[in-house]
């Protein structure tokens, strides 16, 4: 198999317009800052990547092993969500201290689903008058521990009342991160309805899910990015980060993933602006007749998903560590053609040129970012499920390149000083599969 590899060379190319090009440092508003600062403070040492967890601590505790916990640190997961348990049972709550403390210990966080700390409505239609009671108890009972992310507040729907709680909750632990989880944009004006729930949930993370992406009949990639775009432009206009759900589990009309589709989903997610990604689902103690493959299946076995979520993560890990914790999305844009409602690339100061070799409406994304001192970095992503290419992207006269290899976690290296070039412009060839990536630092000419 022939390996991925980034070339650097000096190439002979078609002739394209010269961009003149702007500021080499990235004009970053405050509401970027914050997305970035948002992400920083979580502490995470690598990429968030979390799970949906659908067990129950009563019924499965025996599968809640260090062990276990270790299955997760070891497929790339930084941020796992718990079971639900019953904190007024002390061995319940014992045992949820040990989980924490298997995650710090491997520089995890939790989102524990505890039961106090869930977003409720009584029948005025606003959170229960003991509500605040209940999440005080929580957060004397963990709200210390430093492998805990936050509680889990809900998912897809609840009400005003559902992100008043999660506001409550970041009152009484504003040290702490709460997790809600909404549905796709399922209707007109979404962007009103994220609006209306920040105002009054105070989020420090805006979660959804879609898994239209993963369509046997293969036409859901336009909702997956419309999505992905809706979202993001939410995350910064509140200056809050955002995670993705993505598939790992077919069921009804969406296939189990293969390793490519896991590749695919990531480093599209990320490419789009993503600032995490959650995974449904993990666990599978029941499968039903529309079910495909769990990471982890009814006979508590590792299985083949398992190990293509560990390969895929790993190596996103391995190649970028901590590095997107620290940049914020400026622009996302899809070639040869707009998807989700986004918009076409066009050459500007950061890019030239794209040119797949072998297919030339080959789509590629293009998601390009900035650090908080406004260095530049941009992502190409190849935005087929099923073609490998050959591609050629071209830079402006002089352009620094610099590039992340596998092992690197996040180092740069230099790959281009800015006078390799061919016919006025700085080249690089990329080998990309279904879904790969090459991500650079573009240090323009001054």
């Amino acid at each position: 198999m022939r390996a991925i590899r980034t070339l650097i060379v000096i190439a002979a190319a078609q002739a394209v317009a010269t961009v003149c090009f702007a500021q080499a440092v990235y004009p970053v508003t405050e509401k970027m800052k914050a997305v970035i600062k948002k992400t920083e403070s979580f502490g995470l040492k690598k990429y968030p990547i979390s799970i949906w967890n659908y067990l129950d601590m009563k019924t499965y505790r025996d599968h809640m092993t260090e062990a276990d916990m270790q299955s997760l640190a070891d497929a790339g997961i930084t941020v796992p969500q718990g079971p639900d348990f019953d904190p007024s049972d002390p061995v319940q709550k014992a045992h949820m201290v040990k989980m924490l403390d298997w995650a710090a210990a491997r520089d995890m966080k939790m989102i524990p689903r505890d039961p106090r700390c869930m977003g409720q409505a009584g029948k005025d239609g606003k959170p229960p008058v003991d509500y605040a009671t209940g999440v005080k108890a929580a957060v004397a009972d963990f709200g210390k521990h430093p492998g805990l992310l936050g509680f889990f507040v809900g998912d897809e729907g609840g009400g005003d009342a559902v992100a008043q709680c999660q506001r409550i909750q970041k009152e009484i632990a504003p040290h702490l991160f709460p997790f809600y989880n909404h549905l796709p944009a399922i209707a007109p004006n979404w962007d009103k309805y994220l609006d209306k729930y920040m105002q009054l949930s105070g989020a420090d993370i805006l979660g959804y899910d879609c898994y239209m992406q993963m369509h046997m009949e293969g036409h859901g990639i336009d909702p997956y990015y419309d999505n992905l775009r809706i979202y993001r432009e939410a995350s910064l206009r509140h200056g809050v980060p955002f995670w993705n759900t993505a598939l790992s589990l077919g069921h009804m009309m969406y296939r189990t993933p293969s390793l490519t589709d896991f590749r695919w989903q990531v480093n599209t997610s990320v490419a789009a602006g993503a600032n995490g990604l959650v995974w449904f689902f993990w666990y599978l103690p029941a499968p039903g007749p529309d079910t495909g493959v769990a990471p982890i299946n009814e006979f508590w076995e590792k299985t083949q998903t398992y190990r293509d979520l560990r390969t895929v993560q790993n190596r996103f890990h391995k190649t970028y560590g901590d590095l997107f914790n620290h940049l914020v999305s400026t622009r996302v844009s899809f070639y040869p053609k707009a998807m989700g409602g986004g918009q076409a690339w066009k050459a500007n100061e950061l890019v030239s040129a794209i040119w797949p070799a072998y297919d030339g409406d080959l789509p590629v994304l293009v998601g390009e970012f900035t650090n908080a001192e406004g260095k530049r970095y941009v992502m190409f992503v190849n935005n087929s499920q099923t073609k490998t290419d050959r591609i050629l992207v071209k830079f402006p006269l002089k352009t620094k390149l610099y590039s992340f290899g596998y092992g690197s976690e996040g180092k740069e290296g230099l790959a281009n000083d800015g006078t390799e070039n061919s016919e006025g412009f700085v080249t690089a060839w990329l080998w990309l599969g279904p879904g790969a990536e090459t991500v650079f630092r573009v240090e323009l000419a001054k």
